[in-house]
């Protein structure tokens, strides 16, 4: 269930925020005390209260010491309200000391210099978390695949060469086994080695552009499966009022580099044509590129085509597919198969 090199504190994250959504049971206990005191220290029942001054006049091990040392050691700051009764004065504390040790761990998890990466790139302000560990929160997956995916992505532990090399070093050489050119990371095999371009890479970006291309049959009211991996996109595609190329070479009056877009969508309604290209990137790969650059590779098709060729309007769109988190520009405006985004 848990791998032996992947991170113990992310194990008792909520699954909204990337962790397993265990019960620590340290915290759990710090949690209990600090209620229990709270209980006590605010009953009115007689009883209780010499249970609360008995465990006042211990020396060693008492509730009283115990939950002042827990208190401390969460940053826990409590106040009384004095309109609440006992048990919701307890409650109450027990579910802030729970939120601190929770944002403890989670400080922990982001600090460390491997396990944290993840945690670093999934927070970033153009990353939808919710979508991000969506998957951790519907079942299906074993949880030994479960902690494999994890530890793979989360802790990148994977035996890779640069892995063998730097942290076990055992004398490997840290190029990559296929194309000997870069270091071999993860971030490398899953999206940056030559050799696997024409091969594994391409059959994924086509898995991709198959679902993209299954929505937008969908969006058009275009018969299709009902499954999308059972979908297989054609050349043409013709519906009522658009057509629908996949993988098809523009003609152009000149020779042009760019003239092969994945999806181009002509749609004769609305007199619009949407150029559609699709990347599957790694995050930090692209963290400094400048934005719209993929757009440029389509300007000398915008430019070359004369309008009764395609139609009056001509729009780009570049939907990017994160390997290790989720865009959501990326993801929310053809995707979702929200109307606005085929026809502002």
């Amino acid at each position: 269930m848990l791998h032996p090199k992947s991170d113990v504190d992310r194990l008792y994250l909520p699954r909204s925020k990337g962790g397993r959504g265990m019960i620590q049971l340290e915290l759990s206990y710090k949690t209990s005390t600090i209620g229990l005191y709270n209980y006590l220290d605010n009953t009115e029942d007689w009883m209780l209260q010499l249970v609360n001054r008995h465990e006042n006049s211990k020396r060693l091990h008492s509730v009283t010491k115990e939950s002042d040392k827990f208190s401390r050691e969460l940053d826990l700051e409590i106040e009384i309200n004095n309109l609440l009764s006992p048990t919701e004065i307890a409650r109450k504390t027990k579910k802030k000391a729970k939120h601190e040790g929770l944002k403890q761990l989670e400080s922990r998890w982001q600090e460390k210099p491997l396990h944290g990466q993840f945690a670093a790139r999934a927070n970033n302000a153009d990353v939808d978390t919710q979508a991000t560990h969506q998957w951790l929160r519907n079942p299906g997956l074993k949880a030994e695949t479960e902690g494999f995916i994890l530890g793979s992505t989360g802790s990148k532990f994977c035996f890779t060469r640069n892995y063998q090399a730097n942290v076990l070093h055992n004398g490997a050489d840290p190029k990559c086994r296929f194309c000997d050119e870069r270091i071999e990371t993860i971030d490398h095999l899953v999206s940056g080695c030559s050799i696997l371009t024409p091969g594994e890479y391409k059959n994924r970006h086509d898995r991709v552009g198959q679902y993209l291309h299954w929505k937008i049959c969908n969006r058009f009211s275009i018969k299709t499966q009902s499954d999308w991996y059972k979908h297989h996109p054609e050349p043409v595609t013709e519906g009522k009022d658009v057509t629908i190329l996949w993988d098809f070479p523009i003609q152009t009056d000149r020779t042009i580099q760019a003239n092969r877009p994945d999806i181009v969508i002509k749609d004769r309604k609305n007199n619009q044509c949407f150029l559609i290209d699709m990347r599957v990137k790694v995050k930090v790969k692209v963290m400094n590129q400048t934005p719209g650059a993929e757009k440029k590779n389509y300007v000398d098709i915008n430019n070359d085509q004369p309008e009764d060729r395609f139609l009056r309007r001509q729009d780009y769109v570049a939907p990017q597919v994160w390997n290790l988190s989720v865009d959501v520009r990326a993801k929310d405006s053809l995707i979702a198969g929200d109307e606005t985004s085929m026809s502002d």
